[in-house]
């Protein structure tokens, strides 16, 4: 799958919050706490755009936002990390520059950093359908598909 880039969560969130502590371009720091956003809270890009606009003018770090890909219109609660300081945040570009600025700085695309957060929670154990909804995937089937597939690989993987 090509969105799944085999990122570890852990880190990739150490490396993500090392480049945004030692950044001094503003907009390149903007793009980072964006990176930082979708991956804590296991976000689309849009999404994680829309919180970082939030605080930036309100300073919640516990926020709402519109979950994207829905027919019916529903909301989503996010979490800005700590790290994240809202005097850092500068210009909010939009999700193809967010995209060209993961894919030339660290070879990956923005939405494997939602699976990463995934693969995260399943595995310490966190149930698919309790993923489905932080997430706010629609069909449970994304989750269990994607989750049974990294636990056989590791299996397999693992196998004497």
């Amino acid at each position: 799958m090509t969105w799944d880039q085999g990122l570890d969560f852990e880190k990739t969130l150490k490396k993500l919050l090392k480049d945004y502590a030692e950044e001094t371009n503003l907009r390149r720091k903007t793009k980072l706490a964006i990176l930082i956003t979708q991956l804590r809270n296991g976000s689309r890009i849009s999404e994680a755009i829309e919180a970082i606009s939030i605080f930036k003018s309100t300073g919640a770090r516990e926020l709402v936002v519109k979950v994207r890909k829905k027919r019916k219109e529903e909301f989503r609660k996010m979490i800005i990390p700590e790290q994240i300081k809202q005097s850092h945040i500068v210009d909010i570009p939009n999700k193809h520059a967010i995209a060209m600025f993961a894919k030339r700085r660290y070879g990956f695309n923005t939405h494997s950093l939602r699976y990463a957060f995934v693969s995260y929670l399943a595995k310490r154990g966190v149930s698919p359908q309790i993923i489905a909804k932080i997430t706010r995937h629609s069909k449970l089937d994304m989750i269990l598909n994607y989750t049974q597939e990294k636990i056989a690989d590791e299996i397999l993987i693992n196998l004497p």
